[in-house]
């Protein structure tokens, strides 16, 4: 049954609720207490967009490359990639990071967003031997054969 709510935002939104009449009591008296959907995600895109410029002015005295990759990848790995240098680059680290800051592949910095930042690091590390080798693979398989 759905139940119109007034929330503490003071916007009106239709809600179905389920479940017992008790059950639907607690959760209109619950619902009213938090914020509509429109202001809820509207303030987590603001507490986003401040996190990323947070992010940005602590790795703005980096020069950074520029990322490769399809337009979605590098709007998505920009944002990963500033969140993780600027942990990395925080004068309380100790880390050294500068294998990261050469990363410029956006599907590699999605790939490993859920790493920690050893892994990271170690991973930054070996990107370039890995980027050379298939590249070396590449050339091989696409020689023309000869009987």
């Amino acid at each position: 049954m759905e139940q119109r709510i007034i929330h503490a935002c003071g916007h009106e939104q239709g809600h179905y609720l389920t479940g017992f009449d008790s059950q639907q009591e607690r959760k209109a008296k619950w619902l009213k207490t938090t914020t509509c959907r429109d202001c809820f995600v509207a303030e987590k895109r603001a507490a986003e967009a401040a996190a990323a410029a947070l992010s940005n002015a602590a790795v703005s005295h980096l020069d950074l490359p520029l990322l490769t990759g399809s337009d979605r990848q590098i709007s998505w790995a920009s944002t990963i990639r500033t969140k993780r240098l600027a942990a990395l680059t925080n004068p309380n680290s100790d880390a050294d990071c500068s294998a990261c800051l050469q990363v410029t592949d956006a599907k590699w910095w999605i790939d490993r967003r859920d790493l920690t930042d050893v892994d990271l690091m170690a991973a930054a590390a070996q990107a370039p031997d890995l980027q050379s080798a298939t590249v070396v693979t590449a050339s091989i398989t696409d020689m023309p054969r000869t009987a």
